[in-house]
């Protein structure tokens, strides 16, 4: 399982390029409100060890970049549910930045989770990651994403 970072969703301009504003003063659109409700549900996934929501959302052909500069591929990825344990946490998504062209989404942000240590002791984590998802047959398929740690 990736590390709380993940996804995207949406209907897309057939005119070209168009990017939406970040922040909460932008104005929700049908594209906006799908990705950051598929964002938002990666993150829960991720608690909750949800390998049924990865390999809805995963296309085939996933490939994953990881922090280090590793590769992992959709089967990779979906063989880690065998070690996930469920926990409890939040998470929050900031400086949000969606870049759509025709049936393509690339999905960009801060993702920020905080976790409970057995100890009691909270662990929050920062990390800016890139998602590139592709519409197919009425739905989004995430086939790229990357994640970078933030210190």
């Amino acid at each position: 399982m990736r590390i709380f970072t993940l996804l995207a969703v949406g209907l897309f301009p057939a005119t070209g390029f168009a990017q939406q504003p970040a922040g909460p003063s932008a104005t929700p659109d049908p594209v906006r409100r799908e990705i950051m409700a598929v964002e938002e549900r990666i993150g829960q996934a991720n608690f909750e060890c949800d390998y049924k929501f990865f390999a809805s959302v995963e296309a085939p052909e996933f490939i994953f970049t990881t922090a280090a500069g590793g590769l992992i591929t959709r089967a990779e990825d979906l063989a880690g549910e065998k070690d996930c344990r469920p926990s409890k946490g939040t998470y929050r998504l900031d400086d949000v930045r969606i870049v759509t062209l025709d049936s393509v989404v690339v999905f960009n942000a801060l993702a920020t989770t905080t976790t409970t240590k057995p100890s009691g002791d909270q662990l929050a984590r920062t990390q800016r990651f890139t998602d590139v998802l592709v519409r197919r047959e009425g739905r989004w398929q995430l086939v790229a994403g990357h994640s970078s740690r933030v210190p």
